[in-house]
């Protein structure tokens, strides 16, 4: 049996543990989107938006994702693009991005990376892969911040680009800054 004076200690302890942990969490359901609406924003301007936009088309590429998360280790949301008509993949008819689901990368959460903090005001960040209609699979690093924005980072990769490549054939990273529309983004 313990003796007596150890328990209150012991108790303490736990207790101040038990608190430092639960400070520790961060409760992300604030940034789930409710039903019919959507993260919006547009792309930001040069240079984050190379290998994103079709020759001689302004910044106006505009993404909406819906967010769940509670399957942050799953699928946690689903990006789509307004630029069926102009876009990289116009030619076929389709947005860049067509209802495209975010596939968690469920080997980054044991490595180093997932430990990474992006700056300060950040609440959470995690990696996903998205599919193109006609760019392939990209990165996307999500970051949820605590002014309640989201900031989308996509990683466009491709080989190693012909002399005067198009913008389809060159390797991309775009910025995106976005915030919570009712109803949806208009765009669309």
């Amino acid at each position: 049996m313990t003796p007596a004076p150890f328990r209150p200690r012991f108790v303490a302890v736990c207790s101040a543990l038990g608190a430092f942990v639960a400070l520790g969490c961060h409760d992300l359901d604030g940034f789930d989107t409710k039903p019919g609406d959507e993260y919006c924003g547009t792309i930001i301007g040069t240079p984050f938006q190379a290998g994103f936009l079709a020759k001689n088309q302004p910044p106006n590429l505009e993404i909406g994702m819906t967010l769940d998360t509670s399957k942050l280790t799953s699928e946690p949301g689903i990006l789509r693009s307004n630029d069926a008509a102009t876009g990289l993949c116009s030619a076929n008819g389709q947005p860049l991005f067509q209802n495209a689901p975010l596939r968690a990368i469920p080997e980054v959460d044991h490595d180093a990376l997932s430990t990474l903090t992006f700056g300060e005001g950040h609440e959470h960040d995690f990696f996903a892969y998205v599919d193109s209609t006609c760019q392939g699979t990209m990165l996307a690093v999500v970051s949820l911040l605590k002014n309640n924005l989201v900031e989308v980072r996509l990683f466009k990769p491709e080989r190693l680009p012909p002399s005067n490549p198009t913008p389809a054939e060159t390797p991309g990273f775009a910025v995106f800054h976005l915030v919570v529309e009712k109803g949806g983004c208009a765009d669309f």
